[in-house]
């Protein structure tokens, strides 16, 4: 699933691949990936993928975070490599998405 509005051309490349990102939330599996935060710190996490957005010229994957043990965003071109595990997440993937909205609810986003 997708949210937002199109990916403009002016974006940086994505990285990792898309597709498999969206076979993942379909097939409920988690995903391990190293990420570079906006001082440029990599850190390694273990993210349960629920959605991909969009925020004017970057893409973005709504996710669990294990290390963090809360919902995140991570921008697809801040993400330096990806594993896509055959583990599966700890609920149905409706499930974790219905979870993602109520937390985003509950920060005072309204979602569709």
């Amino acid at each position: 699933p997708t949210v937002g509005a199109r990916l403009s051309g002016a974006s940086l490349p994505d990285g990792l691949d898309i597709a498999k990102a969206r076979a993942s939330i379909r097939k409920g599996h988690k995903i391990r990936i190293r990420y570079r935060n906006e001082q440029g710190d990599e850190s390694e996490r273990v993210i349960w993928p629920t959605m991909i957005g969009y925020a004017e010229t970057v893409r973005l994957l709504a996710a669990w975070c294990e290390l963090r043990q809360n919902f995140r965003h991570f921008r697809t071109d801040r993400v330096s490599a990806a594993e896509f595990l055959d583990e599966r997440i700890g609920c149905r993937p409706g499930e974790l998405r219905n979870r993602w909205k109520r937390h985003m609810e509950a920060q005072g986003l309204r979602l569709p």
